[in-house]
């Protein structure tokens, strides 16, 4: 090998090695712009779920109240039927009486049938009977 064979071998050598570096760096660019650009995708779909979290959470929270008032408002329902049904219990043997009387029932049957007893029987014949026009 001459002397200029050698310099010139490193020459080539060197330039190999700065084109492979070059194609290195190059081939590193590129990876990561798509790593970037992969980031960015990410980082939006991201935001896109913890928008879609947060609209959830909010309509959680709505249907959260509304459930409230609407059992509320159940228990309020709820108490005022228990109230008329006893109310309507209370009062259903005497309308019961009061009508029977009012078709002419004596007040045994009031006492036998309704099982009243025979002081209120009267006082409702009393109260609700024919009344004889003499």
């Amino acid at each position: 090998m001459s002397e200029l064979d050698l310099p010139m071998l490193l020459a080539i050598a060197a330039s190999l090695l700065g084109v492979g570096a070059c194609f290195g760096i190059a081939v590193f660019n590129r990876h990561l712009r798509a790593e970037q650009a992969r980031s960015t995708q990410l980082q939006k779909e991201l935001e896109l779920v913890r928008q879609s979290i947060s609209g959830l959470t909010a309509g959680a929270v709505g249907m959260d109240r509304r459930m409230q008032r609407l059992e509320t408002r159940e228990k309020v329902l709820s108490e005022r039927q228990e109230t008329y049904e006893i109310q309507q219990s209370d009062e259903q043997p005497y309308g019961h009486a009061i009508r029977l009387v009012q078709q002419g029932a004596a007040v045994s049957r009031l006492v036998d049938e309704l099982e009243l007893s025979e002081s209120e029987a009267e006082l409702i014949v009393r109260l609700h009977g024919q009344r004889n026009s003499a």
